[in-house]
């Protein structure tokens, strides 16, 4: 039995590691627990773990190293979240139009399903990250012990992924909500859309560049 549960705690304390480290979701959860509602950032925090999941079990199935493969599937779905990203900081760096139509997004989401349109955010900023089933990929290799079943093992190492990063996401929204009330000027808000646009940016450059021929 130890030989089973110790690959698992320490697979869990090198993920947690990662899921404290700032990323996409990290500005996301934020801005809308911020800007948008508690509900809204529950939402995305749910949709990063529903993300966590395809791709952890992409992994368990072996679709996420059909993934990684194949250069030009691998290649337009790691375009495609930089564009995803890229379009997402723009709109929050543009003080007009954009700024507006992100506003009126989130306006519309206080009042319609908040918790969905949150949920979609964080699924689409996790699923269109191919860098996370090459994560998977690399990651759950190292920690699966020999004797085991390695499909039911990967999933169980997905299990552990996902209730994490929820976790740390949904308290992380929780915090963001409560400062959101206290922070709540026009300035704030529209410092914390340019940091965040910055974020997403950046993370759109580097998702792109990382798929550029060396």
């Amino acid at each position: 039995m130890p030989h089973v549960l110790l690959p698992i705690l320490t697979f869990a304390a090198a993920w947690g590691v990662l899921v404290l480290t700032p990323g996409t979701e990290t500005a996301l959860v934020i801005r809308l627990g911020m800007n948008v509602g508690r509900r809204a950032a529950f939402g995305a925090a749910l949709g990063t773990g529903t993300g966590l999941a395809i791709w952890g079990a992409g992994t368990a199935f072996g679709v996420s190293a059909l993934v990684a493969a194949s250069p030009k599937l691998y290649l337009t779905l790691e375009w495609a979240g930089a564009f995803y990203l890229a379009y997402l900081g723009i709109k929050l760096l543009m003080p007009s139009a954009g700024a507006e139509a992100m506003a009126h997004a989130d306006e519309e989401a206080r009042h319609i399903g908040n918790l969905a349109s949150g949920y979609q955010r964080g699924l689409l900023t996790t699923c269109l990250n191919p860098l996370v089933g090459v994560f998977d990929l690399t990651a759950f290799a190292q920690f699966i012990p020999a004797g085991v079943n390695r499909v039911t093992y990967s999933l169980l190492l997905a299990g552990v992924q996902v209730v994490m990063a929820v976790l740390w996401y949904v308290i992380l929204a929780y915090m963001a909500f409560s400062l959101g009330r206290v922070l709540s000027s026009p300035k704030v808000v529209r410092g914390l859309d340019v940091l965040t646009g910055m974020v997403f940016l950046f993370f759109a450059l580097r998702l792109a560049l990382s798929g550029l021929p060396t």
